[in-house]
C-alpha cells in the first residue's frame, strides 16, 4: 500500500472498536472518526483525506458515500474476499466496476501465497478520488 504522509483526516468504516488491521494503523489521521456500517455516512462532503472500510461494508453505496465525503485527491482503502470457483467475494472486474465511476484504483494487493491457491485470498484496494481533471467522460461521476 502506498505511504502517505500528514494525514489529518481519516474515517473508519464497519471495523469493530479497537478493531483496525495493523496495515490500516498508519494510514489513520490525526484526527479519525470512525463509524458503524451505516447507508448514508453523518458527515458533510469533502471532510476526509482518508476512508478505510472493513470488508463487511464494501458495497456499491458505501463507495458512493465514501465519495462523497472524501476531499479531492483523497484516499479509498478497504479489503475484499476474492471471489474463487467455491467461495463468495468479489473478481478484480467486480471491483473495478463497483469503484469505476468515481475513483481510479491505484494499487491492488493480494497475499504472498495467492499464487498458490491457498484459502483466505483478499485483494486489497487502493482508490483514488477522480477530480474534474482525472474524470474519463465516459462515465458519469457520483452526484
Amino acid at each position: 500500500m502506498p505511504e502517505l504522509k500528514d494525514v489529518r483526516t481519516s474515517l473508519e468504516v464497519g471495523f469493530p472498536e479497537d478493531g483496525l488491521p495493523p496495515r490500516y494503523v498508519r494510514l489513520r489521521g490525526r484526527a479519525w472518526r470512525a463509524i458503524g456500517n451505516l447507508p448514508e455516512f453523518p458527515f458533510e462532503d469533502e471532510q476526509f483525506e482518508v476512508v478505510i472500510m472493513d470488508s463487511g461494508v464494501v458495497s456499491r453505496a458505501s463507495v458512493r458515500e465514501a465519495h462523497r465525503v472524501l476531499k479531492p485527491e483523497g484516499r479509498l482503502f478497504f479489503t475484499v474476499p476474492q471471489r474463487t470457483k467455491k467461495q463468495q467475494g468479489l473478481s478484480l472486474p467486480d471491483v473495478y466496476s463497483m469503484v469505476r465511476d468515481g475513483f481510479n484504483i491505484v494499487e491492488v494487493e493480494r497475499p504472498a501465497w495467492w499464487r498458490f491457491g491457498f484459502g483466505g485470498r483478499t485483494l486489497s484496494i487502493c482508490a483514488l478520488k477522480k477530480n474534474w481533471r482525472t474524470l474519463n467522460n465516459r462515465f458519469r461521476p457520483y452526484t
